[in-house]
């Protein structure tokens, strides 16, 4: 729940009342300005000087408070969130082995969104660039993961490597490349879509057999307000296809799953 003051926020940081951590962030998301910004980097470092067997420490809140940071100044020097990004790695030689493996050997792409890499600009290499590579990895839940990412970076430039992705033989990660170019909306104007690839790539999805890939480039190229193109798309499907797409044209949108507790890209 968001509902404190600034001060109280502040206060709330500074102690050790560890289950308000959450809601004093968001508020501070919420209230913005220099001082919101500095209550949240100053729990940023005390995050960081904690040992992470500390009874106050917690990865999540580490992140989240990254998170709202990123959200408060993408444009931040992005130094004070190393700890997160390039942890030490841990001395037990097992521990280490097991960390190069899939997930756990890309510690800026999990766990995914809810920590702000996907905003923080000045990043090397910056954030549109470092998951397109995370497209290439071998791992099926590395590349989810980068994909839900791309989404989440507020850049339109991200549409450019999701276009490959929306012709991928994964039925997940074509969907959540829907998904993706659907979130991306909130980050320009609908013309950046006019003559991209990625609308051509939605446009094809319509004709999908699997109803939730027809549904959600339905309801992406509603958000980005090319109905115009179901309705053709209709115009010359078969008579079930037609029926399902104009279906899904006349349904309320359904929101996305929230990429962290603040997200307002959901619709």
């Amino acid at each position: 729940m968001t509902t404190g003051s600034l001060e109280e926020a502040e206060a709330i940081l500074l102690g050790d009342r560890k289950k308000e951590f959450s809601g004093a962030l968001l508020d501070l998301h919420r209230i913005g300005g220099p001082r919101a910004d500095t209550a949240v980097m100053r729990f940023v470092a005390r995050m960081s000087a904690l040992d992470h067997l500390d009874d106050l420490y917690e990865p999540d809140l580490h992140g989240l408070a990254v998170r709202v940071a990123a959200e408060l100044d993408p444009d931040r020097d992005v130094e004070p969130f190393r700890d997160l990004l390039e942890p030490r790695p841990p001395k037990n030689r097992l521990v280490r082995k097991v960390m190069s493996w899939g997930a756990l050997a890309y510690p800026d792409t999990f766990p995914r969104s809810p920590w702000g890499y996907t905003r923080l600009k000045r990043l090397s290499p910056p954030p549109v660039e470092r998951y397109t590579v995370r497209l290439g990895v071998d791992s099926a839940t590395v590349r989810v993961s980068a994909v839900m990412a791309l989404g989440d970076t507020a850049d339109p430039a991200a549409l450019d490597p999701l276009v490959a992705v929306l012709d991928d033989p994964s039925t997940q990660l074509r969907l959540l490349a829907i998904q993706s170019v659907r979130r991306l909306h909130h980050a320009g104007a609908a013309s950046t879509l006019d003559g991209h690839p990625a609308e051509a790539g939605l446009v094809e999805a319509l004709g999908d057999r699997r109803p939730q890939i027809r549904d959600a480039a339905v309801q992406a190229l509603m958000l980005w307000g090319r109905a115009e193109r179901v309705h053709q798309a209709a115009s010359t499907a078969d008579a079930s296809l037609a029926e399902a797409l104009r279906c899904t044209l006349s349904r309320a949108v359904d929101p996305l799953p929230q990429t962290w507790p603040g997200d307002g890209t959901t619709l």
